[in-house]
């Protein structure tokens, strides 16, 4: 009897000591409260700016906005690397985006109108409108909140022939996380570049189609294409360079997508 009494003893210490071990995973996507958190507040001239479109990516799918006090906050997220950028047209936000990968409750981002704008990176892409393949006039910041790649073409370019017929498969790749491809043709018609690669992106006509002074004229740097730039959410430019390939702005346009 002394024997089965001690047996049942242990039986139930052992149980108690290997319990803690079966508590909820606390890095898993769905952990709750127990995640990581990121919170912060944006303000301008030194007052809380409500109403603020905040976008969480990288490693999640979020979007906050600022209460009337300016904060915003993300719960319940598994471990990993984060952006946060936030989004206003026609503002620009010191830091443009913040990437971090650990609780933080003390992001700080300072806004400033009207926005300052430039064709370089690290500026918000200067405004442009132009038709596209359907005659149809798209702006750039009609764009605001999605990861645009801006890129430009012309008929004698080989390099940027090659590139497109592969282009409307690497959109579609993308397009429901949040991506807009822009091809803006410097010299010949988009509606032939989409018809014969089968562009369903916007393709603008830079040469007729355009208010204001050729768009090109404005982005070049040296004069050479392809020139593929990536803008952020709030369109910041975050990468520029001319014939660079795919896989490198590939990476940028990952980071900033949901």
């Amino acid at each position: 009897m002394k024997t089965r009494t001690g047996l049942l003893i242990a039986v139930i210490a052992l149980a108690l000591a290997v319990s803690p071990a079966c508590k909820k995973d606390s890095t898993s996507p769905n952990g709750g409260e127990s995640g990581l958190e990121f919170s912060g507040t944006i303000t301008q001239s030194g007052a809380p700016l409500a109403g603020v479109t905040v976008y969480l990516s990288w490693g999640a799918n979020h979007v906050a906005t600022t209460t009337s006090d300016g904060k915003f906050s993300f719960k319940g997220l598994a471990n990993g690397n984060y952006v946060v950028t936030p989004v206003r047209v026609n503002t620009s936000f010191l830091p443009s985006y913040v990437e971090v990968s650990s609780t933080r409750k003390d992001l700080s981002f300072s806004a400033s109108t009207p926005a300052s704008t430039g064709t370089v990176v690290g500026k918000i892409g200067i405004d442009f409108s132009a038709k596209n393949q359907d005659g149809n006039m798209v702006s750039l910041w009609g764009q605001h909140g999605k990861v645009v790649l801006v890129d430009f073409t012309a008929d004698w370019c080989v390099p940027c022939r090659e590139k497109a017929q592969t282009a409307n498969a690497f959109y579609n790749q993308y397009k429901d996380k949040g991506f807009v491809y822009i091809l803006i043709v410097i010299e010949g018609s988009p509606s032939n570049w989409a018809s014969t690669y089968g562009l369903t992106f916007p393709v603008l006509d830079d040469d007729k189609g355009r208010t204001g002074q050729p768009i090109y004229n404005q982005w070049k740097t040296s004069g050479s294409i392809p020139l593929p730039h990536v803008l952020g959410r709030n369109l910041n430019i975050e990468f520029k360079k001319e014939g660079a390939p795919k896989e490198e702005y590939e990476a940028w346009i990952k980071k900033f997508l949901y």
